[in-house]
């Protein structure tokens, strides 16, 4: 009994998502008009639950790629996280905005993820990015997106 329970509020949890949920890649921005993102990494939360982080490349110089990322699944956040596709030791910089405004200085938060606590991040234990932040499975993808050669 306790397994068609299951099967019916998965199936009605199925119903209120929108029919391209399943396969969504690409959409325009929730936060920037006009503006494209893709889907880049699927975040588990719980048994039943995700959210989905969108990224786009905004720009890159050298070894150095700038993306910007959003969800507003469970979760909202957005901001650009800057990746190194040379150096696999390098610091990991977020300009995170949560809630706020995009490009808003009075929402602006800024965080650097040394190389030594990347470990800590990727268990979830990194403080300085607890909560609704992009998890590590999220920069592993970017990395994988857009520093391919």
């Amino acid at each position: 009994m306790i397994c068609v329970s299951r099967i019916l509020s998965l199936a009605a949890l199925a119903a209120t998502l929108p029919a391209s949920a399943a396969q969504e890649e690409g959409r325009e921005s929730a936060f920037r008009p006009g503006v494209a993102v893709e889907l880049l990494h699927r975040q588990p939360i719980g048994d039943v639950y995700f959210t989905n982080w969108f990224a786009r490349l905004e720009s890159e110089q050298g070894a150095s790629r700038d993306v910007y990322f959003e969800t507003n699944d469970k979760f909202v956040n957005k901001g650009i996280i800057r990746l190194n596709c040379e150096d696999p030791e390098a610091d990991i910089d977020l300009v995170l905005y949560g809630s706020g405004d995009y490009g808003s200085a009075a929402d602006r938060r800024e965080v650097t993820v040394r190389y030594a606590d990347r470990r800590a991040w990727a268990d979830g234990g990194y403080e300085a990015l607890a909560g609704e932040t992009p998890p590590f499975e999220f920069y592993s993808a970017a990395l994988a997106r857009f520093c391919a050669s």
